[in-house]
């Protein structure tokens, strides 16, 4: 492989640490990013994170809402040669994969097979994984089936959630990739293919935050951590739904919780000022430490039972 003059693809923050780090170790030619939105009720227009990370940088920024003829052009020009994508959001089709003849690669949080699809991180949480994985991957024409390049693991206590573990993958990928890149540009490594059975994580809809406790205590201690910030995992109390933004503890901790399998599962059974408000599940108490009522902010378990004490003799449905 020769030295690559990269175009870089990526929308969100969490592709921002990784493309600074590019930057100063390699030729980035140009940032290929989505397109500027409106935030909120205003008007305004608010560039991505990407973009205005690549703005800062001096690197020229190619927006287009699909990657047709003008966007292909507009790649020509730049002279790139190598595409390398973090969280782009869009499916590339082959006329455009083809521009890029010295290679292709994605950053891929999951180890795939495991996880293909547009929400791994979250995924890997929610499966109560205790460590997660970034893979380089070559880009196909098959969504997240590439040949692999290389792994990073991360250990992981049971304590993440999707934001901390998402800026977790931010910084580790950002020292990862642009090692193994200068790797493969220098020959010392190869791609293998996937190996293993494939499977799939889907988007995350508010439905995916719908909490039933006569599941077991660790599945929702994972379901709670997998939908924070968003969409907040959340259950009904008295007919009003209250947001789940917390749990105390990590996987040991799960594990030596209070047995509670004679109590009504949802049924607020204890507090305990050094862990929470405890909900009975279908085998364990589940400790809350962060509690949201509907248009109000979210607050930790003191605060809550502060102006909310009906919430000790409730039961969540």
């Amino acid at each position: 492989m020769t030295e690559p003059r990269i175009l870089f693809a990526g929308t969100p923050d969490i592709a921002v640490p990784l493309l600074r780090k590019l930057s100063s170790s390699f030729n980035v030619v140009g940032v290929l990013t989505s397109c500027d939105r409106s935030v909120g009720r205003s008007s305004k227009l608010v560039p991505t994170p990407v973009k205005a990370a690549a703005s800062e940088l001096g690197i020229p920024v190619l927006q287009f809402e699909s990657l047709r003829t003008p966007a292909r052009q507009a790649v020509k020009e730049l002279g790139a040669d190598t595409l390398v994508t973090f969280a782009f959001g869009k499916i590339f089709g082959p006329m455009f994969l083809d521009l890029f003849s010295n290679g292709r690669f994605n950053v891929h949080p999951s180890a795939l097979p495991l996880f293909r699809g547009p929400s791994p991180i979250q995924f890997s949480i929610f499966s109560g994984l205790q460590e997660a994985t970034i893979s380089l991957q070559d880009i196909g024409l098959r969504m997240d089936e590439g040949d692999i390049w290389g792994r990073h693991v991360i250990p992981l206590t049971g304590k993440e959630n999707t934001q901390s573990l998402t800026t977790l993958v931010s910084e580790e990928a950002a020292s990862f990739v642009p090692d193994l890149l200068r790797r493969i540009v220098s020959g010392e490594v190869s791609s293998k293919p996937q190996e293993g059975e494939a499977s799939y994580c889907t988007m995350i809809t508010r439905e995916t935050g719908v909490l039933d406790f006569h599941r077991t205590a660790r599945e929702l201690h994972c379901q709670i951590r997998a939908c924070y910030p968003w969409p907040k995992a959340w259950a009904k109390v008295n007919g009003t739904d209250i947001a789940i933004t917390g749990v105390w503890g990590g996987f040991e901790d799960i594990e030596s919780s209070d047995d509670c399998s004679d109590k009504e599962p949802g049924t607020v059974v204890a507090y305990r000022k050094d862990r929470g408000i405890g909900v009975a599940c279908a085998d364990k108490v589940l400790w809350l430490t962060g509690l949201q009522l509907p248009a109000k902010k979210e607050l930790d378990y003191k605060a809550f039972i502060n102006g909310n004490q009906w919430i000790l003799k409730s039961r969540f449905e």
